[in-house]
């Protein structure tokens, strides 16, 4: 592949799958640009078992079917999953204890471990407050996408 940008890696929060599985009006065909470039291994994308967890709850809320769906759908990606495991799970209490955030530490203490440096989400508020993340917005990605990740996206 000589000649060729080497992929961009990311850590794709739970919203950015819930939002095309929705049909977002606002973030929907942003998102969906996100899980194209997956799909089509433009994007190196990360995702801890927490997302599909997250995807099944909140989309079950929504309505059973779409969230069946939307699993079928994410574990058609080739996404690199990281496995929730003790360490992880302490990691997340000492980012909570710091932040006061807490389903997000999880989030962030899977992408410590697998070394990754940005997110891709719409939940910026969160990621935010848990600092030494990118945060590329999906509305952003469009921009990012044609290059390596940006060193800072502003939220």
């Amino acid at each position: 592949m000589s000649g060729e940008k080497s992929l961009a890696r990311a850590y794709v929060d739970t919203n950015v799958f819930d939002y095309v599985a929705l049909k977002h009006p606002e973030y929907g065909r942003p998102c969906k640009q996100i899980t194209d470039d997956i799909r089509d291994v433009k994007l190196e994308a990360y995702c801890s078992y927490l997302v599909p967890i997250e995807i099944l709850g909140s989309l079950s809320r929504v309505d059973s079917k779409i969230a069946a769906g939307a699993i079928l759908a994410f574990f058609s990606f080739p996404i690199k999953m990281i496995p929730i495991n003790e360490k992880i799970i302490r990691e997340a209490s000492e980012i909570l204890l710091e932040t006061g955030v807490g389903y997000d530490s999880i989030h962030a203490a899977a992408m410590k471990s697998a070394g990754l440096e940005a997110v891709l989400t719409e939940d910026t508020e969160h990621w935010a407050k848990i600092g030494n993340i990118k945060i590329i917005r999906p509305v952003d990605y469009e921009k990012a996408r044609n290059s390596k990740i940006p060193e800072k996206v502003n939220c």
